[in-house]
């Protein structure tokens, strides 16, 4: 199974059999197989008959659609959900009891955390000559996994968002440092992303909360009710929970697109707003090195999908 990327203008999309038929100008351009398909993603103004969407529906087919001019979703498709309750049913149970909530925040803060120390111990056996940055980054980070470790029995859900945030500063500080001065990035930033390295994290982690909020739905869980981010009007904060141990994973992603230079400043520019955006080139280049790495990922996101399951599973039932 693979994913389509409709980055294109005047596309139109249509049902032709078993196969999605795509037009441009009214022309047809070709045909690509449904039974092929297990994402689509589409950027921009590309129109699409009703029937696609019910034939997505259908077979299972994801679809993501995002803005033509940032890297956010504006609607998802995602497939059908696990046919099974009472799975949302202990979800919504574990949703209102801190106690049960805190050991499983807990493990996904010291798995992400670990894993933005690797990624800056790697580039530390690479970079020399930034050794100062990575490694205060990386004590700082010692020392959260640390307190983490120390206060396991009295932490509370708050203390675990102050512990992130300050993982988050430390390790943005050091890994500002691995890119060139000219692309500007300076640390995280978004709406709008004023730079190509903020440009790539928001449309990475948009691409990889969208595999996320699927690997819910195929579960059988409600991506809109998580145990670390807490319920917000339209957020799916379950798939924000998942993929948080992968942000490093994609982070390091586009540290080795700008490091092999697969992506370069000619890809990028601003507009009269200063909000930086990636040209149809870039793009290219970025579904490509994104659809080649993400395998293991969205397999990962399962894994976690189905132990949270498994622990729902278990936990006592209230009534």
């Amino acid at each position: 199974m693979s994913s389509l990327y409709l980055d294109r203008k005047n596309l139109g999309i249509k049902l032709d059999g078993q196969t999605l038929a795509l037009y441009e100008d009214g022309v047809k351009k070709g045909t690509v197989p449904l039974h092929l398909l297990d994402r689509v993603v589409l950027r921009g103004n590309v129109q699409l008959e009703s029937r696609v969407l019910g034939a997505l529906s259908e077979r299972n087919i994801g679809l993501l659609v995002l803005s033509g001019r940032n890297t956010e979703a504006t609607a998802m498709l995602a497939g059908k959900s696990h046919s099974e309750t009472l799975r949302r049913l202990g979800q919504y149970q574990l949703s209102l009891d801190e106690e049960l909530r805190k050991p499983l925040a807990r493990w996904l803060i010291l798995v992400k955390v670990r894993a933005q120390q690797r990624l800056l111990n790697d580039a530390l056996a690479l970079r020399a000559d930034l050794r100062y940055p990575l490694t205060a980054a990386t004590k700082t980070l010692t020392g959260i996994i640390g307190q983490l470790r120390e206060d396991a029995q009295d932490i509370t859900l708050a203390s675990l968002r102050g512990y992130e945030g300050a993982a988050a500063a430390a390790y943005f500080g050091g890994y500002a440092h691995l890119f060139a001065d000219a692309l500007n990035f300076t640390g995280r930033k978004k709406r709008p992303p004023p730079d190509p390295v903020n440009v790539c994290l928001s449309l990475g982690y948009t691409l990889l909360h969208y595999d996320a909020v699927r690997a819910c739905h195929i579960v059988g869980l409600d991506p809109m009710l998580g145990f670390f981010h807490d319920v917000s009007f339209g957020r799916e904060s379950l798939a924000c929970d998942l993929m948080e141990p992968l942000r490093p994973l994609m982070d390091r992603w586009i540290w080795q697109l700008f490091k092999n230079k697969q992506l370069r400043p000619e890809h990028f520019s601003d507009d009269v707003g200063g909000r930086c955006q990636m040209n149809k080139v870039g793009r290219q280049v970025f579904y490509g090195y994104y659809e080649s790495q993400a395998g293991p990922a969205r397999r990962l996101l399962r894994r976690y999908a189905y132990a949270l399951v498994n622990r729902l599973s278990n936990a006592p039932a209230v009534y």
